[in-house]
């Protein structure tokens, strides 16, 4: 086990060796298994080489970490001395926009400031308020999933999670319904802009000339993203509402002088709300309804303790009582690894587990590696068992970093929860879900992690 290095010996790193890591054939070798999969490729250069180590990664110098020790360091003890790296800052820019998002900015004042302006909204008590309005979105989409049942067709259910969460977000946030139409053309575009995120991300450390693939889709999606939230705007302005929902903040909003947020940052606000608040929590309940198919005798325990409600409408306050439920999606994010990625990059000279990470270098980090290392989560740490989560073993926070850690923690974390545990619960009140025979969850690497072939799962009405 590694330790947080003394703040003395953290400052500079002097005198400390770089990382090991793969050099020659093997460099090559390693590479390519890393592009293959870069979910669980991780893990085997950390069984060789051990919990830091230098990737052979070219034109760019990147250090992997395997232990939350040192990702601790990083996020929580020494987070002065690393900032949100260029792979993510530039990568999920909106193309053509001056402007980040604030999650995404830099440490400085303005990020802590939209953090401080949008907080209040996503606080247990501001959620639980709006009951009402995640009961109905999340009912009116299960229920639709009956035609599905009544056909006896698989139904494949991770895009149809998708347009539940972002039915959910808008009328939460944007106090808007999303038309049927409206919501094809909407994930349409999400799906291409978030491809082409996920290219640049990829092929970071390459060159600038070396062309991206997707990018003329995502910049197609990002200019009709540009304009969809445009008219939205436009269209609150002209019939103001009193509900102090995020985009009434947003407007609402103002510099120390007096002048409103800029309209092109208004957008991009709206726009990473939109994407943090729906993929990522999206696939998290895709992964908790597949494996939840394949593990019937679970699923019966989670049934009845859905029944247990009395057939009434889910919603937040009924989240104490569906404690395996919401067990249930830590375990399969767990599993899942959530985003693949964190990157950061080192502001000065550091030292982490005995070596010296130099100034300008990227540091980043397995989730699926990290939440799957038996190491902290015990000789089943490949096994879906969500009575980890309730029976007294060790679930060492460090070690799951599905909504990260740090001041950067996951703005949208308790909204997660409340949508996953309910449309859970929902689901599990109107019917019974049976995997296809011999069907396998597999690892799809988006900018959070997917299923490959999506979620196709019988329905069956109780």
């Amino acid at each position: 086990m590694s330790s947080i290095a003394n703040p003395s010996s953290a400052t500079t790193g002097r005198g400390l060796p770089l990382p090991p890591g793969p050099h020659g054939p093997a460099a090559a070798r390693a590479l390519g298994r890393l592009a293959r999969d870069p979910w669980l490729g991780p893990r085997e250069l950390q069984r060789r080489y051990g919990d830091v180590v230098r990737l052979p990664v070219p034109f760019k110098e990147i250090v992997l970490l395997g232990h939350p020790d040192q990702i601790a360091q990083v996020n929580v003890a020494h987070r002065e001395r690393y900032g949100r790296s260029a792979m993510v800052t530039e990568t999920m820019r909106v193309q053509g926009s001056p402007h980040h998002a604030s999650w995404f900015e830099a440490d400085d004042a303005e990020w802590a400031r939209g953090r401080q302006l949008l907080q209040p909204h996503f606080t247990q008590k501001a959620l639980t308020q709006l009951g009402d309005l995640f009961t109905a979105a999340i009912t009116e989409h299960v229920d639709g999933w009956g035609a599905a049942a009544d056909a006896g067709t698989p139904l494949e259910l991770h895009e149809r999670l998708k347009a539940l969460a972002l039915a959910v977000l808008y009328n939460a946030m944007f106090s808007r319904r999303i038309a049927a139409e409206e919501m094809d053309r909407l994930l349409e575009a999400l799906d291409a802009r978030m491809l082409a995120t996920t290219v640049r991300t990829g092929m970071f450390p390459l060159p600038g000339w070396v062309p991206r693939p997707k990018q003329r889709a995502g910049d197609r999606a990002d200019a009709w993203l540009d304009d969809y939230l445009a008219g939205i705007i436009a269209d609150r302005r002209a019939h103001p509402t009193g509900t102090t929902d995020v985009l009434r903040v947003l407007l609402d909003a103002r510099y120390e002088d007096g002048t409103p947020l800029e309209d092109h940052k208004v957008r991009t606000e709206m726009l990473f709300l939109v994407i943090g608040g729906h993929e990522t929590t999206a696939a998290g309940m895709a992964w908790t309804f597949a494996l939840l198919a394949q593990h019937p005798e679970i699923a019966e325990r989670v049934r009845a303790e859905v029944d247990a409600l009395g057939g009434v409408p889910v919603g937040p306050q009924h989240l104490p009582q569906l404690e395996l439920t919401r067990a249930c999606f830590d375990e399969a994010s767990r599993l899942q690894g959530s985003l693949v990625i964190n990157p950061k990059v080192a502001l000065e000279d550091d030292e982490l587990g005995g070596y010296r990470i130099p100034k300008g270098a990227t540091v980043l980090w397995s989730n699926v590696t990290l939440q799957r290392d038996p190491r902290f989560w015990g000789p089943d740490a490949e096994r879906f068992r969500p009575d980890r989560w309730l029976d007294g073993s060790p679930t060492p926070a460090g070690a799951f970093q599905a909504f990260g850690r740090g001041p950067r923690m996951c703005l949208g974390k308790r909204l997660a929860y409340i949508e996953a545990v309910a449309t859970v619960a929902t689901a599990f009140q109107r019917y019974r879900f049976s995997a296809p025979p011999g069907w396998e969850i597999r690892h799809e690497y988006q900018m959070s992690m997917g299923v490959k072939g999506g979620v196709p799962l019988r329905l069956e009405r109780r």
